[in-house]
């Protein structure tokens, strides 16, 4: 592992365009480069300093207007700094000049980069290709250059390649010139002026399938031979996509063509390239006979948010960093409408609450979380902000703004930002201004709250009567898991709160935005104690805060939840809010379990995929406890009304979500040792090993996955030679994400040590292996074993940073012993991972959390669940 003392590039040059050749060996994984970069010398300076890492630089000169060339006399090239310096004999007088720099480097198996990537071609045999991630600095691993954001300039590629292969980047080809060694040079046309993180470059044996929008740009699929077929149902999504930001952003879509690439290794699951997004074949590739409806929604929601990013991070970039949020939360957030409007009877804002705003309040209700605008300077910093808080309290947020603005200024205000800025940068404050301009509205005052304070409010709310006048008290603080954990003074941070209310006997939503400590709202008529009211704060879940009601009001909410009178969205929140007061000791445990009675009647997919998420964190808190088993039958009692209203087969008329939820219900029913759920589920997959037909795609994963569960060593087997002949890479992920479910520790640790094999389980897919053997009781702990002894190939593969390294350290969150804690903290004090550094202090955050929950709880709840025997 290096440490990276990056920090940002002198500003006496600036390129202003890069003339780039690179020739790549797909067989001795090298490649050669040559650039040619047109500079604008703003300070008269001797030395010219770009960004460069992991390469050899052999020869650079300047040559100055006139003609006159100048040999770099010095090439100092900086592996801490991540830099390479050119010293040159005299100054360089101001003006324009061109840097030539001749350069080679490896094509890496690390994923980012210019990185390999092995597949197995349409004749049977392994081949290679090409392709990059240079988001967020790692441009500089595949030629010199200025490897920040604001240094936009423009680029005209050439890619040397084997003759049979195509090459794809940010724009159209041009000309392919035949040269005699059996390659060719693929010249593409010049982009507009763009950042080097978003450059692509790929190298395979990729086929398209197209069509024209009507707007002209020409959209395609790019999959490998063999499966571009399975590319259609994203070209159409992409193409009804454009329709719809093109209109929506008032701005067309700028560059001539918008191309979309399935590449056989992807460490993320997209990344917004202009022009040329790349994708995990998971999320772009859909085979309409095997491949589920959860996969189909997928593909739509991913490639939304990065055709999102085509406005939002690529016309208008951020200027630095910190303000990467303008990126990915904006994107979670217009992905998730774009998909709403092609596909309302989704519900994708209920979704929205369950994937974003949850996974945002959750993280952040750590004391190591960060602000939404964080300082950083370091490469590994700029890699840990890659999390729930850049993407969905940043999304979530945005829901609040839209709501508290209204849709219609809303998107006036996004057009004017996007119109002043394109082509450019901008920060924060910008779209501030622009909101503000067309609202007239305090957004800058109110938003900048959120975006640089860590953390959000809880409300605390209190019906009061007096003079048979009723009224709503409020009185806020910040949510914090550890509130109990620590003496001292109480957080006294403040947040500009738009509250929102729900009551029976107002016909309108009541709201306003609370400034201050404690807030009271006059609630239309009075409050009979025969026949008591109630209150729904934070309506649609549209802020970004946590609820707590008086044992009373929780009472009086339970009905509603029970006759399904409040929105889906409602219910989700509500039982979502109780688990996190649960957590943090605000509330018993007894309030969350008796609470998830309520929604016996439920028949929303998304609110039982959110209690089922909540249900499953709670019982890995009580993996050692010996009442174990009692809470499995809590569980099956639980869901067993479900699993008969859903059954087994789609009924005639069946919608997207009726789908989702059969998934989702029979799979908790079976981990929870339902014997009818699980004696079904092996009989169907015994059927499908002789007619793999049988099995509808959006049962398999939940029948795999339940043969895993109750399976022996011969269906391990079996499952592992299903997983080598598969060609379709969702159904591997079934197979896989089964393979880890098993309860004998040898099949566990044989899984663990073949995840680690690339001929066995691809380097993109390690990590979700792994992760998934840690995320059952049966391998918790051997998994921390492995992952120890296996540290420095974890580092080496993934150390640089991503979503990879986080989650693999993130597995440690879910112990439960201050020994754990003790242990953790001494691994990583000897082994470092600067790009997941925040991320260790969260887990090591978590499991005190844990082991204090527990031994706050873990009576009450022995006696609770004791009492239902």
């Amino acid at each position: 592992m290096t440490t990276s003392k990056a920090s940002r590039l002198p500003t006496n040059v600036r390129p202003v365009k890069y003339r780039l050749t690179l020739a790549p060996n797909l067989k001795e994984f090298i490649f050669l480069g040559e650039e040619r970069v047109d500079l604008e010398v703003l300070e008269s300076t001797s030395r010219i300093v770009a960004n460069a890492t992991e390469l050899t630089v052999s020869l650079a000169w300047v040559t100055l207007v006139g003609g006159v060339v100048l040999p770099a006399r010095e090439i100092l090239l900086d592996e801490a700094s991540e830099t390479v310096t050119f010293v040159f004999g005299q100054p360089l007088s101001l003006g324009a000049a061109t840097l030539t720099v001749l350069f080679n480097g490896t094509l890496n198996d690390q994923l980012h980069g210019f990185y390999r990537s092995r597949y197995t071609g349409a004749d049977g045999r392994e081949q290679y290709g090409a392709s990059t991630q240079f988001e967020a600095t790692d441009a500089r691993r595949a030629f010199p250059c200025w490897d920040e954001p604001a240094i936009k300039a423009t680029y005209e590629v050439t890619l040397v390649v084997p003759s049979e292969l195509v090459a794809i980047s940010n724009t159209p080809v041009v000309s392919e010139t035949p040269r005699t060694d059996g390659t060719k040079a693929v010249h593409f046309a010049e982009t507009p002026r763009m950042s080097t993180y978003l450059v692509a470059f790929i190298v395979g044996d990729f086929v398209p399938v197209e069509q024209r929008h009507p707007s002209g740009t020409l959209v395609r699929v790019w999959a490998l031979r063999g499966r571009e077929e399975q590319g259609r149902f994203a070209l159409e999504s992409a193409i009804n996509l454009l329709t719809y930001y093109n209109d929506y952003f008032g701005i067309p879509f700028p560059l001539p063509k918008l191309d979309h690439i399935a590449i056989p290794d992807f460490a993320a699951g997209a990344m917004e390239n202009w022009g040329a997004i790349t994708y995990r074949e998971t999320a772009l590739l859909y085979d309409f006979q095997n491949s589920s409806s959860a996969t189909r929604q997928r593909i739509v929601e991913v490639v939304a948010h990065e055709m999102a990013h085509m406005w939002f991070g690529d016309l208008v970039t951020m200027e630095w960093w910190d303000d990467l949020w303008l990126n990915e939360s904006f994107a979670s957030w217009m992905g998730d409408k774009a998909v709403g409007h092609l596909y309302p009877e989704w519900q994708m804002w209920t979704q929205f609450v369950s994937h974003d705003t949850n996974a945002g309040l959750s993280l952040d209700g750590l004391k190591h979380s960060h602000p939404i605008e964080a300082q950083v300077k370091d490469p590994s910093e700029i890699r840990e902000l890659f999390d729930a808080i850049s993407y969905s309290k940043g999304g979530a947020i945005l829901r609040m703004l839209e709501h508290f603005l209204g849709a219609d200024t809303f998107q006036r205000g996004l057009r004017a930002y996007l119109s002043a800025h394109q082509y450019g940068n901008a920060r924060t404050e910008d779209l501030w201004a622009a909101l503000e301009e067309v609202s007239g509205q305090p957004v800058t005052a109110v938003m900048n709250v959120w975006v640089k304070q860590t953390g959000y409010p809880l409300l605390q709310v209190e019906t009061r009567t007096r003079d048979s006048e009723a009224s709503l008290h409020i009185t806020q603080r910040r949510f914090l898991y550890d509130h109990l954990l620590e003496e001292g003074a109480e957080d006294t941070t403040l947040w500009p709160v738009p509250v929102s209310v729900l009551t029976p006997g107002s016909p309108q939503m009541l709201s306003l935005l609370m400034r201050d400590r404690e807030a009271t709202i006059p609630l239309a008529g009075g409050r009979d104690a025969a026949h008591p009211a109630w209150v729904k704060v934070n309506a649609d879940q549209t802020g970004f805060y946590r609820v707590n009601y008086s044992p009373q009001e929780w009472a009086r909410l339970r009905p509603l939840i029970e006759a399904l009178t409040l929105s889906a969205t409602d219910r989700l929140g509500l039982q979502n809010d109780a688990y996190a007061l649960v957590r943090a000791g605000f509330s018993p445990a007894t309030l969350f379990l008796s609470l998830a009675e309520a929604y016996r009647n439920e028949g929303d997919a998304t609110v039982w995929g959110d209690l089922a998420m909540n249900l499953r964190g709670m019982e890995g808190l009580l993996w050692d406890e010996p009442y174990l088993h009692q809470v499995h039958a809590y569980g099956r009692q639980l869901f067993r009304d479900a699993v008969r209203r859903v059954g087994w087969d789609a009924r005639p008329g069946e919608g997207h979500l009726d789908i989702l939820l059969r998934s989702t219900v029979l799979g908790q029913a079976g981990v929870y040792g339902d014997a009818e759920v699980l004696e079904e589920a092996r009989a169907r997959f015994d059927r499908s090993l002789k007619d793999p037909a049988s099995l509808h795609p959006d049962l398999r994963g939940v029948v795999y996955g339940l043969a895993g569960e109750m399976g022996d060593r011969a269906t391990y087997d079996t499952l592992w030679d299903l997983e080598r002949k598969a060609t379709l890479q969702e159904e591997k992920m079934r197979f896989l994400g089964a393979l880890a479910r098993f309860h004998q520790q040898d099949l566990l640790q044989e899984t663990l040590r073949r995840a680690m094999d690339p001929k066995e389980v691809r380097i993109q897919d390690t990590v979700m292996v792994v992760s998934a053997v840690a995320a059952s009781r049966h391998g918790r702990d051997l998994t921390w074993e492995f992952i120890k002894a296996n540290w420095d190939e974890f580092d080496r593969r993934y150390g640089q940073g991503g979503f990879a390294v986080m989650r693999l350290v993130g597995n440690t969150g879910a112990f439960t012993t201050l020994d754990r804690f003790l242990e953790v903290e001494a691994f990583f004090q000897i082994h470092p991972s600067p790009s997941a550094a925040r991320t260790i202090q969260q887990s090591l955050e978590r499991i005190r959390l844990n082991a204090k929950w527990l031994e706050r709880n873990r009576r009450e709840l022995a006696q609770w669940f004791g009492a239902r025997r």
